[in-house]
């Protein structure tokens, strides 16, 4: 079989039957064909994940596995790597179990260039991997690179406006093209790493040799485990944003984001991220990552104190790591009570002169 040029995974854990076959038709209608796909299920319970894509498999590029037990976001998603990897061109992966297409055979996974995610609820435009893979090879330094795309709303989602805010600031901050890491992670570390402009792995094609070295997701993390990881890949390299809309990321009651902000889980995630970038940064680079932590941890301190507010829930997940944090930074943390004291003050003044 010939080399690869990309390899798709696609993490998947209780997919609808619509979803997942939309998903995949996506891929088979890439203008960029050397591609192969692994279909990898998180234990699913209520779907069936392999009857919902069992025709698929006819296609020798298309393969699926299962986890022998649920491993969670982060974990299926370093499964579904790690599972590639190790395909070789027998019938047999010596990760789990997997079934591909015709005959079973599978690639020799470390002959590729480029690694993709494709989630089982997103789309992909026909010429996505043509025009991000074109970018990368027009920029041989680059790590990555990801794609603008559309977000879809099905059924009620409370923080679906969210994303549209997100679309507004890229358009009027982020320019098309390559970007040098060093620039762009100090200006990001300036917004607090917020928003995601990178975005959603479902948009983002890597370097193998870039993943590779930043080593695998981070599997105790369950909402910010994407930029933290795009934050380790800026350590390393610069990366190239394709401003065409090449995908649409679909955002239902069900799916993880929705779910994660409705429990309140990752509230502490985006620190420790703050904390990994603080740690890596030359000496001279510091001072702005501890700009952006204090920042950080104030909008933390509002955004707790309004879901008790509303009643809504935060999870402890995480907290861990906050309590320890703050052992080690009382400093930070005191800097980031005053800062959040005094803008709730100045936000109550205004609004008696208002009255």
């Amino acid at each position: 079989m010939k080399n690869v040029r990309v390899l798709i995974c696609m993490p998947a854990y209780e997919p609808k039957r619509e979803h997942i076959r939309a998903a995949v038709e996506s891929i088979l209608a890439q203008s960029f064909t050397d591609w192969t796909l692994l279909i990898n299920d998180d234990a699913s319970k209520r779907e069936d994940t392999k009857e919902h894509i069992a025709d698929f498999l006819g296609d020798s590029r298309i393969h699926f596995r299962r986890n022998e037990r649920n491993l969670g976001i982060g974990g299926n998603w370093n499964a579904t790597w790690n599972a590639l990897t190790a395909m070789s061109n027998s019938s047999h992966s010596p990760v789990g179990t997997w079934s591909g297409g015709r005959g079973g055979r599978g690639v020799r996974a470390t002959e590729a260039d480029y690694l993709a995610f494709l989630f089982h609820d997103d789309l992909w435009e026909p010429l996505f991997l043509e025009h991000t893979i074109a970018a990368l090879d027009a920029h041989p330094h680059a790590g990555f690179a990801a794609a603008e795309h559309a977000y879809v709303c099905e059924g009620e989602v409370r923080t679906f406006p969210l994303y549209d805010k997100i679309r507004r600031f890229k358009e009027a901050h982020l320019a098309p093209g390559l970007h040098d890491h060093h620039v762009f992670l100090r200006w990001w570390l300036g917004q607090g790493l917020h928003p995601n402009v990178i975005g959603e792995p479902s948009f983002v094609v890597l370097r193998r040799s870039l993943m590779e070295k930043v080593g695998p997701f981070n599997e105790s993390m369950v909402q910010f485990l994407d930029i933290e990881y795009w934050v380790r890949c800026l350590l390393h390299a610069d990366w190239v944003y394709v401003a065409e809309e090449l995908g649409a990321f679909r955002v239902h009651p069900s799916g993880m984001s929705a779910v994660n902000e409705q429990l309140g889980r990752g509230v502490f995630e985006r620190l420790q991220t703050l904390e990994l970038v603080a740690k890596r940064l030359p000496s001279g680079e510091k001072p702005h990552a501890r700009r952006a932590i204090v920042r950080a941890v104030s909008e933390m301190i509002g955004k707790y104190l309004a879901r008790r507010r509303e009643g809504r829930s935060v999870s402890a997940h995480g907290s861990g790591a906050l309590k320890r944090f703050v052992l080690r930074h009382p400093f930070l943390v005191l800097r980031a009570g005053v800062r959040w004291f005094f803008s709730r003050k100045e936000k109550m003044d205004s609004r008696v002169g208002i009255e």
